[in-house]
Order: C-alpha cells, then structure tokens, then sequence
C-alpha cells in the first residue's frame, strides 16, 4: 500500500513539474507590439541585471527577430542577452548609478590589491636590506 502511494506521488510531481518547466508564451504588451515573454528555466540567471528588468528573472523577452533581450525597467533600454551582462552593468552603472559588481569582482579587486601591497613591501624590504649602514 505504501509503495502504492509513493509511486502516485512520485508520477504527480513528475507531472507537476512538466507543467512548471514548459514555456509560457504570453502576448506582446501594447507598449511594444514586437516583443513577448516567455517563462522558462533555462537559461539560468545568476546576474544582478536580471533584478533590473520588468519581468521576472526567469522570463524571457524577446524581440522582433525572436532573440531574447535585456530591457531596461527604468528607460526601455534594450541589450541582446547573446552579449552578456558587461554592457548592461555598465549602462546600470552610468545611467542610472546602479553598480551591481558582484562579490567576486570585489574579492577580485582586493586580491589585486593585497598583491599590490606585497610586491611593495617586498621591494622596500629589498631596498632595506641592501642599504650600506
């Protein structure tokens, strides 16, 4: 009885997930006639710029020539996601004074500058030790 019951739920989260992974084709806005939205899981969106955009992370706009775009929630600016998020950080950052570097960047950046430090210290301590008394 019981195995019964795990294989009935085991075939309805099956199901249930199908439903929640298929694509959800929404019509275009009246704002702009030739885009539209579709819900998907894939591709995943780990980028802060999919906070700034006024769709969900997990939906997709696409353009006139059906390619999925990055658009701006507070100007309408539109970017190809095929470029990547650079172009859209920086117009976030310039634009609209939005920087969203993310915690690697700045672990980056601070490593950059530890090493900075160490060659310093290490030509001082050269300089030191080599200096006549």
């Amino acid at each position: 009885m019981t195995s019964q019951i795990s294989d009935i739920l085991s075939q309805f989260d099956d199901e249930l997930v199908e439903v929640l992974d298929s694509p959800i084709i929404q019509r275009p806005s009246p704002e702009s006639p030739a885009t539209s939205t579709a819900t998907t899981s894939k591709p995943r969106r780990y980028s802060k710029v999919w906070l700034h955009t006024p769709v969900r992370r997990n939906e997709v706009i696409l353009n006139s020539k059906g390619k999925p775009i990055w658009r701006c929630k507070y100007c309408s600016t539109e970017y190809q996601e095929s470029g990547g998020t650079t172009a859209i950080s920086n117009h976030l950052k310039l634009r609209h004074d939005i920087d969203i570097s993310s915690a690697q960047e700045a672990r980056s950046t601070l490593m950059q500058a530890n090493i900075a430090e160490a060659f310093k210290n290490a030509r001082q301590t050269r300089l030191q030790t080599s200096l006549p008394r």
